[in-house]
């Protein structure tokens, strides 16, 4: 029995020393003024759109001093607030350390295809499927869809190109090009094989390849793992054969079929 009410006697006293010890970890921050902020951002998808020099920027329009202000005062939700409004962020995280220092962590978003519309502008879809306006200072190698495309930046800005509804899948054929990015992105084979999506005037996606001198129809993208998957065939069975300049068309937008154009 003594021995039970010694654990819970000690235990209550450890349980006061952490809150006492809290308390004057929270009573020292809240004395602190910023002494530095540090911004790291994250790169690992090989991009290059923002750098140290916009985040501070970023950070030091939203709040007039930054450096000797008291750390307590620094609204961190603002800050994250302002950073994920930026086109090219994926996600801002800000906050504080004991010591005084303001911490900014930033991810980019991952463009997997810039579009070239008709009337001549560009953006990218990330790989949520949303829009990125192009950046001034740097470009990312990715695959490209131009031809007739008439979505313009200004009218799709801000659309989920996977979330669209069926009303607006003839208007916006974003959401095909969207749907093949992915597609090819994440094949081994097909990201190496594939550079270009072009959509023709009867507004059927034709992808050029990088090796063999031929278009490939796919009409729209229904059914891609099985076109994709009879063009493989075909690429393994029928061109090895011929060679890779032997047809203009190869054609897979009609049911269980390839269907080739011999060039003249």
């Amino acid at each position: 029995m003594k021995k039970q009410l010694w654990q819970n006697i000690l235990w209550s006293l450890a349980v006061i020393a952490c809150l006492f010890i809290l308390g004057f970890a929270d009573k020292q921050q809240d004395e602190k003024v910023c002494s530095k902020i540090s911004i790291k951002i994250d790169r690992s998808n090989g991009n290059f759109f923002v750098d140290e020099e916009d985040v501070n920027a970023m950070v030091y329009h939203e709040m007039d001093t930054i450096i000797g202000k008291p750390i307590l005062e620094i609204d961190g939700g603002s800050l994250e607030h302002k950073l994920n409004n930026h086109p090219t962020i994926a996600r801002a995280e800000v906050y504080k350390t004991l010591n005084g220092e303001l911490v900014v962590e930033v991810s980019q978003r991952t463009p997997i295809v810039r579009i070239f519309s008709y009337s001549g502008d560009s953006y990218y879809l990330d790989s949520t499927g949303k829009v990125m306006p192009p950046s001034s200072k740097y470009t990312s190698r990715v695959f490209v869809a131009n031809g007739h495309i008439y979505d313009n930046f200004l009218e799709v800005n801000q659309l989920s190109a996977n979330r669209m509804n069926d009303s607006l899948r003839r208007k916006h054929i974003i959401d095909d090009i969207f749907k093949f990015a992915e597609f090819i992105r994440n094949d081994d084979f097909w990201s190496l094989q594939i550079e270009q999506l072009y959509v023709n005037k009867e507004m059927e996606v034709e992808l050029i390849p990088r090796v063999g001198n031929h278009r490939i129809v796919f009409g729209d993208a229904t059914d891609l793992v099985g076109k994709f998957k009879k063009l493989r065939i075909f690429y393994d069975k029928g061109l090895s054969k011929t060679g890779w300049n032997e047809y203009s068309v190869i054609n897979l937008k009609y049911a269980d079929q390839v269907v080739c154009t011999k060039r003249n």
